[in-house]
């Protein structure tokens, strides 16, 4: 019976999540995309796994990134190195742009602000969130600020906390569009964009696998950086916090399955043992390395798939350690 229940649940998430996610036969050449997940820190792994990709001359036309995916993958078709891209991840000006004052300092601030609150009309937040579309805003050319402007195209998923469906933005402002997909409420205060109000991807669609199909990505690889589901024991739950923490991996461990189902190659970076908060620069190179060494074990059989439909020229179809 709890199994049933729990395959209900899974259902229910999936179907839901799914809106505007459906496409007709495509049309064109046939096109390779790739799907970001979240994943806080352990989300750096996108950045070893695009640059392993690079490497071996297989090329995307369309990344679509939720939170942490939505952050690397944003900067990468804006044309920032992912050289650069680590250099910003790891040396922490990405986190300080989440929280650019420290948590005591940020309780006073707001303290001193409450007599003020009744004043104003804007969304709750103990951050506002505007550091990190400051920070892509300022790290992307200038010609590269709107979204339609990007190649490989881009699109960033976010939930409407107004209607509770997952959405995927294709146009406008990037930093917003960034900063929006990356946001959970209240830490960070929702983002309002032409009248709706959207919070992170995650909520709805934290694999935007959907998504990335219905943009017209004829191949389709995953990048999943979330902890497997292992069985716990009962010691393992002994405080707040690694009880939240297991109910937020259920949740997204059973979203995740059904979404991973149509994605025709998975990379799951071994990233389970770094912390979604950490903030250790150790943890950061980890998950790069990690992701460059499982992107690497697939680039034979995603350049096969490739060459198969026609996708490579005949001289990279073999990956670079088959050529020396």
């Amino acid at each position: 019976m709890k199994r049933s229940l729990v395959a209900l649940s899974c259902l229910v998430v999936s179907l839901f999540g799914m809106n505007s996610a459906f496409a007709e036969e495509p049309n064109h050449p046939p096109k390779l995309g790739i799907a970001l997940g979240g994943g806080g820190t352990r989300g750096a792994a996108h950045i070893g796994v695009l640059r392993v990709l690079e490497q071996e001359g297989i090329k995307p036309d369309i990344i679509v990134g939720n939170s942490m995916g939505s952050i690397v993958g944003s900067l990468y078709c804006a044309g920032v190195p992912l050289d650069k891209i680590e250099e910003l991840v790891v040396d922490g000006r990405l986190r300080k742009a989440y929280a650019p004052l420290p948590v005591p300092i940020q309780l006073l601030k707001k303290a001193g602000g409450t007599i003020m609150v009744f004043k104003r009309k804007k969304q709750p937040g103990f951050y506002d969130g505007q550091g990190l579309a400051d920070f892509i805003t300022e790290n992307v050319p200038e010609d590269k600020r709107k979204i339609e402007n990007l190649s490989p195209t881009f699109a960033a998923v976010v939930t409407n906390l107004l209607d509770g469906q997952a959405y995927r933005l294709t146009k406008g402002d990037l930093g917003q569009a960034v900063r929006a997909s990356a946001t959970l409420p209240p830490i960070l205060r929702a983002v309002e964009i032409d009248g709706n109000v959207y919070a992170d991807g995650g909520i709805r669609s934290n694999m935007p696998t959907y998504p990335a199909r219905a943009m017209g990505s004829d191949v389709l690889i995953a990048v999943d950086v979330n902890e497997p589901l292992k069985k716990l024991k009962p010691k393992d739950l002994m405080n707040y916090g690694k009880t939240s923490n297991r109910m937020s991996s259920i949740v997204l461990a059973c979203a995740d399955e059904l979404h991973l189902r149509i994605a025709d190659f998975i990379i799951n970076p071994k990233v389970a043992g770094i912390s979604l908060l950490s903030k250790k620069k150790e943890d950061f190179k980890l998950a790069v390395a990690e992701g460059e060494k499982a992107a690497r074990e697939m680039v034979p059989a995603i350049k096969s798939k490739m060459a198969s439909m026609g996708m490579l020229p005949q001289t990279i179809s073999k990956t670079s350690s088959e050529l020396q």
